[in-house]
């Protein structure tokens, strides 16, 4: 008994293949590949390269203050494209507590800071002074503060509002 080569098999399947898509081309229907397909939209956001961070306390954001400054840097985000990110500061509210969650910010490479809680406005008037391109957003006034640091003064149910618009502000500024 002779056996038909596989190989043979393989290029008869090759040449119907062929036929039918030469035949497909010919016809003028358009190939399921083929450049007249419209592609959907990206479902990916493009970001700029600036970062805007926020520093809270270790409730995180279910601080409410820190939740509407975490609702403001994402309104600052949607007009603007920057990314936004937060860190929850742990362990005793002082200052000496919060710098070095606010250094670990300025390594990420955050060009805007906003501070929510006061160890974490301390210490975020305490790194502004070192780093002078970095825009620095507090709670409440801040006298004798560098001028990279934005001090708003707001009502409860102006905190989201006056964020997005001190970050906005800073996104700008950096180049965002």
């Amino acid at each position: 008994m002779k056996r038909l080569p596989g190989r043979w098999v393989l290029l008869g399947m090759c040449v119907a293949v062929t036929g039918a898509g030469a035949g497909l081309a010919f016809s003028g229907m358009p190939l399921p590949w083929s450049a007249s397909r419209s592609l959907p939209p990206p479902r990916a956001r493009v970001y700029e390269n600036v970062d805007a961070c926020l520093l809270t306390g270790s409730q995180g954001l279910a601080d409410p203050a820190a939740a509407q400054a975490w609702a403001g840097l994402e309104d600052a985000s949607r007009a603007t494209s920057a990314r936004v990110s937060y860190l929850a500061a742990t362990g005793p509210a002082t200052e000496a507590e919060a710098v070095p969650f606010a250094g670990s910010l300025l390594v990420r490479g955050c060009k805007v800071i906003v501070a929510s809680g006061t160890a974490e406005r301390a210490a975020a008037l305490t790194e502004a002074r070192q780093f002078g391109s970095v825009r620095f957003v507090v709670d409440g006034p801040a006298p004798g503060s560098p001028p990279n640091v934005t001090a708003l003064v707001f009502t409860t149910s102006g905190l989201r509002a006056s964020v997005a618009s001190a970050v906005e502000a800073g996104v700008r500024s950096a180049g965002g």
